[in-house]
Parts: structure tokens; sequence; C-alpha cells
């Protein structure tokens, strides 16, 4: 994967911040984004690109990775806080 098309990834996964398109739009719009790095053309989000991404683009369902992950980090969170409140209760 060339640097380009790595940053024009990063850019579209980070506009649509957990979001998702379909397959095909998604690998035209990485495209666009990438020719537009290349090409040195700012700003590289124009306006009708992340209007088109915001009007195809789908929230994550409700078991999604990302939404596995932020619910692993709370419980492992609240585990913590837990392990920390008996150990201080139960001190010699």
């Amino acid at each position: 994967m060339s640097l380009a098309l790595f940053a024009a990834e990063s850019l579209v996964r980070d506009f649509l911040n957990g979001r998702t398109l379909p397959t095909a739009l998604h690998a035209a719009v990485v495209q666009a984004v990438e020719a537009r790095l290349v090409g040195g053309l700012t700003p590289v989000l124009e306006e009708p690109l992340c209007k088109t991404m915001d009007d195809a683009a789908t929230s994550p369902p409700p078991w999604s990775v990302e939404s596995v992950l932020k619910a692993a980090r709370e419980r492992c969170i609240q585990l913590r806080r837990a392990s920390k409140a008996m150990s201080g209760q139960y001190a010699i």
C-alpha cells in the first residue's frame, strides 16, 4: 500500500468516525482522496465529497467491533475501581 493510499484511507475512516460506506463507494472515495493528495489539491476532503459520504454512511450496528471494544474498556475500568475499593476496605 502506498503512503498516499494509506493516508487517503486514514482520512476517510477518520471522517466517517465508525460509520461505514458501501464497498464500491468507499473505494471510489478513497481513490478520489488519494488523487487529491498526490495532486496537492486542497482541501483534500472537499464539501461535495463529504456530503456524499454523509448521505451514504450508515451507523455501525450495536454489536460492531468499536462498540464491543468500548464496552470492554468500560467494564475493565469498573472492575479496577471495584478492586481498589475492596482492597482498601480489607487492608490490614
